[in-house]
C-alpha cells in the first residue's frame, strides 16, 4: 500500500510542477507581448513623428515657393492667416508671419518701445523699466541709463545673464533681460521681432493681438482688418503716437509648418526667412530654423 501511496504523491508533485511552470510560462508569454506592443507602440510613433517632421519641413520650402507666386490671388501671405498643404493625403497646417508686422528689438528707438509697451498695458514704470534695460542690453557702452540696467544691477541681483552690449541674436535672449517675465515674453513674442530691419512697423501684416491694441481693443474693427487682407485691399489705420507706420513689408517672414497625429501631438518647424538667395537657388536665406513638439492643450500659435 505504501508504494502506490508513494507514486501518487509523486504524481501529485509532478502535477503541481506542471500547472506551476504552465503558470510562469503563461506570465511569461504575457509579458512578452505586451513588451512586443510596447515596442511596437514606441517605433510606431518614432515613424510618425519622423514622416511628420519630414512633411513639416517640406511644407517650409513650399510655403518660400508660394510667397514667390507672382499672381497675388494665388500668393500666399504673411498675415499669419492658415494655409493648408496636402501631402500625399497628409494636410500640414502652414501660418506665415511677415516680420515686418512686429517691431524689430534691435531696431526700434526708445519712442517706439515705449509707445509699444504702453498699447501692450504697462505701466509708466514698468515701461520705463523695460526700455532702458532693453537699451542697455543692446548698447555698446556700460552705462546705466536713468530707468535701465548694467552688469553691476545683474550682478547685485544674483541674475547670471548679463547685457551683452550687442543686438540680440534670438528671441530667447530677452528671458535674460532684466523685468522680463515668462508671461511677459511670451506676449512680446507677438509683438517684436529680430528681423524686420525697421524703426516701426507694417500695420497690414500685424498679428491678431496686436491689431487688437492698434485699433484700441476694437474687436469689429480687428475682423474689418483680417476681411481687408484677405480680398488683398490696402490696410489703413489711425496714426500711433511713438510708432511709424511703414509698408516696407515682404522681407522677412516666420514660416511654421505642422502636422497633428493621434488627435492631439502637434508636430512641426519654424523657419525664419529673409528674401535673399542662397545656397540652392533658394529664394530665401534661411536665418533660424527650429523643430518642436506640443500637445493641444498647451501649444500656442505664433
Amino acid at each position: 500500500m505504501e508504494i502506490p501511496m508513494k507514486r501518487a504523491k509523486e504524481r501529485g508533485m509532478a502535477l503541481v510542477m506542471v500547472l506551476w511552470v504552465v503558470s510562469l510560462m503563461t506570465i511569461m508569454a504575457g509579458s512578452f507581448s505586451l513588451s512586443t506592443q510596447r515596442e511596437s507602440a514606441v517605433l510606431r510613433h518614432a515613424h510618425e513623428r519622423a514622416r511628420a517632421m519630414a512633411l513639416a519641413e517640406g511644407a517650409i520650402y513650399y510655403a518660400m515657393l508660394m510667397l514667390n507666386i507672382p499672381d497675388p490671388k494665388m500668393r500666399w501671405q504673411g498675415d499669419g492667416r492658415p494655409y493648408f498643404w496636402d501631402a500625399k493625403g497628409t494636410p500640414v497646417r502652414v501660418r506665415i508671419q511677415d516680420e515686418g508686422g512686429k517691431i524689430d528689438l534691435n531696431v526700434a528707438q526708445e519712442p517706439t518701445l515705449k509707445a509699444a509697451f504702453k498699447l501692450m498695458g504697462l505701466g509708466e514704470e514698468q515701461i520705463n523699466f523695460l526700455t532702458d534695460s532693453i537699451l542697455d542690453w543692446r548698447d555698446a557702452d556700460d552705462i546705466k541709463r536713468p530707468s535701465g540696467a548694467e552688469a553691476p544691477e545683474y550682478e547685485a541681483r544674483r541674475i547670471n545673464a548679463l547685457p551683452q552690449n550687442r543686438q540680440f541674436l534670438v528671441m530667447d535672449e530677452v528671458q535674460g533681460v532684466m523685468g522680463v517675465n515668462p508671461e511677459l515674453f511670451r506676449r512680446m513674442q507677438s509683438w517684436f521681432t529680430l528681423y524686420s530691419g525697421i524703426d516701426g512697423l507694417d500695420p497690414s501684416k500685424a498679428p491678431r493681438e496686436m491689431l487688437l491694441s492698434l485699433t484700441g481693443g476694437n474687436p469689429a474693427a480687428v475682423e474689418a482688418v483680417m476681411q481687408q487682407r484677405i480680398q488683398n485691399l490696402p490696410v489703413s489705420l489711425p496714426p500711433i503716437q511713438g510708432i511709424n507706420f511703414s509698408q516696407a513689408a515682404g522681407v522677412s517672414y516666420s514660416i511654421m509648418a505642422e502636422v497633428i497625429i493621434d488627435g492631439d501631438q502637434h508636430f512641426g518647424i519654424i523657419a525664419n526667412v529673409r528674401r535673399g538667395a542662397m545656397a540652392g537657388n533658394l529664394p530665401f536665406t534661411i536665418l533660424r530654423w527650429r523643430p518642436y513638439h506640443q500637445r493641444s492643450t498647451s501649444r500656442e500659435e505664433i
